[in-house]
């Protein structure tokens, strides 16, 4: 019996392929991937796919998640994330099969932060309505699900477009100067962090819905300080850092404010400590040999 990843060419997909998996079976779409199965949600048949591999567990990454890429293009999104989506849910269903939905903190209007589960969901974007709508659907139909409401994740490579790395490699370019946003808070989590919880939860078949995010409740500018620390001081004054108010940046959909998340129903079900942005930050420059 085979675990599926739909969608495993993106940044959570190819952290929890690293090293390989005789376990898993996944899929890419547009983007190849090493040993992938090309499978087009739009197109291809599902029902195949779990026959061949004797698939009993399902991991869903696919969907557009770029806020602004589903506003541009509000028709193909919804294609998408929901009205396919739904098709692979019923799917799911009909065959009994235990799969991990990934939703996202965009569910909630940011209005209050620190939302728990049974918090009132009221997102105020496409994306975060298109994933409140699919949460609902599988609420309605299923309980052999879990739901992930995934926070913003980095990673650990200078090659990606996560929160650390982004800072680091323009410092690496010759930027010192930086215009960071103060007035909005999230849960920045660990992808390694990510990758262990969704072990786990393929291991035990744990379901329910859960908030995941790291352990600490920061602001983007919070963020770039405590990598900032990481550095000696003779390369930390030279950055410089300049407050600024989200709004003035430019984003074609909102972008909530608040959208922090209480952990605490996730952190009972794990063996291990989150990891602290401070911790990942030290690990890069060093392995960068940057200080």
């Amino acid at each position: 019996m085979k675990t599926l990843i739909i969608g495993a060419s993106g940044k959570i997909g190819r952290y929890l392929l690293e090293y390989g998996n005789i376990n898993y079976v996944y899929t890419y779409n547009k983007r190849k991937i090493h040993k992938g199965i090309h499978f087009d949600i739009t197109k291809n048949n599902l029902n195949r796919l779990c026959k061949k591999f004797s698939v009993n567990k399902i991991v869903l990454l696919f969907g557009i998640s770029d806020p602004d890429e589903c506003y541009k293009k509000k028709k193909y999104s919804n294609l998408i994330n929901v009205t396919k989506t739904r098709k692979i849910i019923d799917c799911l269903i009909k065959k009994n099969i235990y799969f991990i939905f990934f939703s996202t903190e965009f569910i909630f209007s940011g209005n209050k932060g620190n939302y728990s589960e049974m918090a009132l969901a009221k997102p105020s974007q496409l994306y975060g309505k298109q994933k409140y709508l699919i949460e609902k659907y599988i609420k309605k139909r299923t309980k052999n699900f879990s739901i992930l409401r995934i926070a913003k994740t980095y990673g650990d490579k200078l090659n990606e477009n996560t929160l650390i790395s982004n800072f680091i490699s323009s410092l690496k370019k010759g930027k010192r100067e930086f215009k960071v946003a103060t007035d909005q808070k999230f849960n920045p989590l660990y992808v390694r962090d990510l990758k262990k919880i969704i072990k786990l939860f393929l291991e035990k078949e744990i379901k329910g819905v859960f908030n995941v995010g790291g352990p600490e409740q920061l602001s983007r500018y919070e963020c770039i300080e405590k990598i900032i620390k990481q550095f000696k001081n003779k390369n930390m004054n030279k950055i410089i850092l300049k407050k600024s108010k989200l709004k003035n940046f430019k984003f074609l959909d909102k972008r909530p404010l608040n959208i922090t998340m209480n952990i605490n129903k996730i952190k009972k079900i794990i063996k291990f400590k989150l990891t602290k942005i401070d911790d990942v930050a030290k690990e890069i420059i060093k392995r960068n040999k940057l200080n």
